[in-house]
């Protein structure tokens, strides 16, 4: 009886444990970012410098759908300053716009238009 009580007391003890830690899990989303991409360049230029940055775990663009899926973890980084990166480079990202003067520095196939 006594090691029945001890069981229970001890499933009860790691059950309540494991509930603790999972509600102090850090949240990783993922986000789908709208750019304004136009070719390999682009995908290899934009995954290259997110890939680096602190508190992103991945990102992959969809050229035909000029998408970015990033999953990042959201202790170290944040959706407004993902999107404020790709416009550093010089794409726009959902509703930020790119900077321009790196808009400009980009190839001239990179820039908007350069495809059509």
């Amino acid at each position: 009886m006594k090691n029945t009580i001890m069981i229970i007391v001890a499933v009860i003890s790691l059950l309540t444990s494991c509930a603790t830690s999972k509600s102090g899990e850090t949240s990783k989303p993922t986000a789908f970012i709208q750019t304004n991409a136009q070719c390999g360049d682009c995908k290899e230029r934009i995954e290259g410098v997110l890939n680096f940055e602190t508190g992103i775990i991945y990102s992959n663009m969809d050229l035909d759908t000029k998408i970015v899926e990033v999953k990042y973890n959201t202790n170290k980084t944040s959706l407004e300053t993902i999107r404020n990166t790709i416009a550093a480079i010089g794409y726009n990202a959902d509703d930020v716009q790119a900077v321009q003067s790196a808009q400009s520095a980009l190839p001239g196939c990179c820039q908007p238009g350069g495809h059509d």
